[in-house]
């Protein structure tokens, strides 16, 4: 009797241990990354980067979780909305925008259980986006020029107020993803990107508006890459400002 009573005291001590030892143990690294780099390559202690970047620096975290359970899932929340973080590895995980964050890590094993896990952290350091300027009313408008891009978007827009509505709003949004604005942060070459498929795939009236808007597309490029070349340069600062003004332009013929 002894005997046995001995062997099931081992053997709840053994598995108590076991269950001791099952954790999950979470890691919040901060670090700093460049938006808007291209052809980046490592040159010693220097990054070197293509000569159409538009580098900007961005704080991030890294979520980093340990544990020996089988299965982990994790839900994510920034302002008190759910987001997907980027998937760096199997238990690795990238938060950016600024914001407050709240991740719920669960892990689950057929010999261990469950256990439940809450992490918090704050992202903050993006530069504040400056207030957009009031709308100007309708008729004839006096609209920002300071990238030589209002009064050219004003002159050649067509008479189509749907178009010019939709497509503004995609200006003023885009503007904002450089500064991950609602969380959603994105290059000025994503944004670009997203501008032109959508302008591509317009929907007109008739197809003498479309003509028109295919028209107007190619001038504004022009016109952004001309005053690249005067400026040498286009910070996101810069970006935000002249999508801002096109924005601002299309609202006026709206």
């Amino acid at each position: 009797m002894r005997n046995k009573l001995t062997a099931i005291f081992v053997t709840a001590t053994l598995l108590l241990c076991s269950l001791a030892q099952a954790q999950v143990e979470t890691q919040v690294t901060r670090k700093k990354a460049l938006l808007g780099v291209t052809n980046p390559v490592l040159q010693g202690n220097r990054i070197l980067v293509g000569e159409d970047s538009n580098v900007a620096v961005s704080d991030v975290v890294l979520l980093d979780i340990r544990t020996d359970y089988k299965f982990t899932r994790i839900k994510a929340k920034q302002n008190g909305n759910r987001i997907e973080p980027e998937k760096l590895g199997e238990n690795s995980y990238l938060f950016a925008g600024a914001g407050s964050y709240v991740v719920e890590v669960t892990a689950f094993d057929p010999e261990k259980g469950i256990e439940d896990k809450e992490v918090s952290f704050t992202i903050g350091g993006q530069p504040k986006p400056p207030e957009p300027g009031p709308t100007p009313p309708p008729g004839p408008a006096v609209v920002p020029n300071d990238y030589s891009l209002g009064q050219l978007t004003y002159d050649e827009t067509p008479a189509d107020a749907a178009n010019a509505t939709k497509f503004a709003q995609l200006y003023r949004d885009g503007a904002g993803k450089l500064f991950g604005t609602a969380g959603n942060l994105a290059t000025i070459e994503r944004v670009l990107a997203d501008i032109s498929t959508a302008i591509a795939n317009r929907q007109c009236a008739d197809q003498a508006k479309c003509e028109q808007w295919g028209r107007w597309k190619t001038k504004l490029d022009a016109a952004i890459k001309a005053e690249q070349a005067r400026r040498g340069s286009f910070t996101r600062q810069d970006w935000f400002a002249a999508l801002g003004e096109v924005a601002t332009a299309l609202e006026a013929r709206r």
